[in-house]
């Protein structure tokens, strides 16, 4: 069972993008291989494997080679916008590639403006485990698995469709609301359900007769937030926690910001 663990900035994760599934399981890959408690470095490279996408993320060997070269191809042109309001903040996710056909091994290099975004993270940034979104088959489910996990001490979030065709990078696709609904934000749930160490459930708004917003109300599963913490801090936990050179006050800040998702 993989520990992989991944942390991204909560900018990050509410930035507006569109990957397939294949290519947010490469890039899940490499920023789960990242420290993200080690300062910003001038640049960064990661390399993955074949073998990662089929012991990490479950993918059948035979179409792990297939699945990581496209993904890999793809991620190269691939754009981001941290913040989806503003296209002038526009970047990409990498700026360098390299792949080994006979091996199977790719290696790729952050874009810098990236980086900041993944390692150094003191406050609001979200935490999982890659095993929690490993087996979903939804493109989007990752997305919206973020999205809660971010606001983990909520149990609910409310979340405007305009801003959602935004930050999934829709465009004219799905130009029905219901239609997102019905592609997007239902399989999406199930892959959760199913896979996920999250149980949710979900409402929509209607302003007139349009879906404006829809309501998502989830809990942990057996209790437990997503590292298997205690959903209430103890001291003992702070102290068993505590970064080296930490002290217990700024542990305990920085544990709860992060039970808090923010």
């Amino acid at each position: 069972m993989s520990k992989l663990i991944v942390s991204k900035d909560n900018q990050l994760i509410s930035a507006s993008y569109e990957l397939s599934i294949s290519e947010q399981r490469v890039i899940l890959l490499c920023i789960a291989k990242i420290d993200s408690r080690k300062p910003v470095p001038n640049n960064y490279e990661v390399t993955i494997s074949v073998d990662d996408m089929a012991g990490e993320m479950g993918v059948a060997k035979e179409n792990a080679y297939r699945d990581l070269k496209k993904a890999f191809n793809m991620l190269y042109v691939r754009t981001i916008y941290i913040d989806p309001n503003d296209h002038d903040s526009q970047m990409r996710w990498i700026y360098k590639k390299v792949y080994f056909k006979a091996t199977g091994v790719a290696v790729i290099s952050f874009s810098p403006d990236i980086l900041k975004f993944l390692f150094e993270l003191k406050e609001r940034f979200t935490t999982y485990k890659l095993k929690n979104v490993s087996k979903f088959k939804c493109s989007y489910s990752i997305r919206f698995y973020e999205l809660l996990i971010q606001f983990k001490g909520n149990n609910k979030l409310k979340v405007d469709v305009a801003w959602l065709r935004t930050a999934l990078q829709l465009g004219d696709k799905y130009p029905r609301t219901s239609d997102i609904k019905k592609y997007i934000v239902i399989p999406s749930i199930n892959d959760i359900n199913e896979f996920s160490n999250l149980k949710v459930t979900f409402e929509q708004v209607k302003l007139g007769r349009e879906i404006s917003h829809f309501i998502f109300h989830y809990s942990f599963k057996k209790g437990v937030n997503d590292n298997n913490n205690p959903t209430k801090l103890t001291d003992k936990y702070v102290s068993d926690h505590a970064r080296p050179g930490e002290s217990w006050a700024d542990a305990r800040k920085r544990l709860s910001l992060q039970l808090k998702g923010e």
